[in-house]
């Protein structure tokens, strides 16, 4: 209940702006979504406490997820594996969104509306194009490395409960495997998905399953780029009427 708390009191700020109420994807992302990947680093730091170890905590996610989303980037153009390409989707809009933050709460707050509706229209446009690279890869009958792309995903699922553990160990409250389990969710859930997938074409040698894995994540990422689309617009237009 504390740890509940501390997450809610380091939000408050952004509620002003943004009704997450509305939005429950993008609260859920908000609030428990992936460590390593997004906010479970929002809370208090026993060495330091406030908006300054909020900011180091969402530097440190942003820095983890830019590189991770990299690495996933070169082993999906390396393998052909459509669910590479939809985890390092997933992964860079993370770290997106921690951008995001960090201008809202540096000297441009005014800014955080504008990115938040670049980055919804970004993530849109990159989940559709997913959704029609996975429709080119079944009807060209591609199958990926399997095992390369494993591997790729199993060390995705490996940095975000590496996060995950790293980024609570530095908060208030009881460190505990549900706790872990429910900041990487949102991550290793999909990243499990694309495992799944791409052993589905290895039994198979069909890369069909995969490319269905992949289609199925970047479209579950649509809702959450329209919330942010539309999040980041009222957020403008109601400083627009106070201005």
């Amino acid at each position: 209940m504390e740890h509940q708390k501390t997450l809610m009191s380091m939000d408050a700020p952004f509620r002003r702006s943004y009704d997450f109420r509305r939005h429950s994807m993008e609260k859920d992302d908000a609030m428990d979504g992936g460590c390593g990947g997004g906010a479970c680093g929002g809370g208090s730091s026993r060495s330091s406490r406030g908006s300054g170890g909020l900011r180091r905590t969402l530097r440190m996610a942003m820095v983890v997820n830019g590189l991770l989303g990299a690495l996933l980037l070169a082993a999906a153009d390396a393998t052909q594996a459509v669910s590479l390409w939809a985890a390092a989707l997933l992964v860079l809009n993370h770290a997106a969104g921690h951008v995001v933050t960090l201008a809202g709460m540096g000297l441009r707050p005014e800014w955080r509306p504008r990115l938040s509706m670049l980055q919804g229209a970004t993530l849109a446009f990159a989940a559709m194009a997913l959704v029609v690279t996975a429709g080119r890869s079944i009807a060209g009958m591609i199958l990926p490395d399997v095992p390369l792309a494993s591997l790729a995903l199993l060390l995705a699922i490996g940095v975000t409960v590496a996060a995950a553990t790293l980024l609570f160990a530095g908060r208030r409250g009881r460190l505990t495997l549900r706790a872990i389990w429910l900041c990487s969710r949102r991550d290793v859930l999909p990243l499990g998905a694309g495992l799944a997938g791409l052993a589905a074409s290895w039994l198979l040698l069909d890369g069909a399953p995969d490319a269905l894995v992949g289609a199925g994540v970047a479209a579950l990422l649509l809702p959450a780029a329209w919330g942010l689309w539309r999040g980041g617009f009222q957020g403008a237009g109601r400083r627009e009427a106070r201005g």
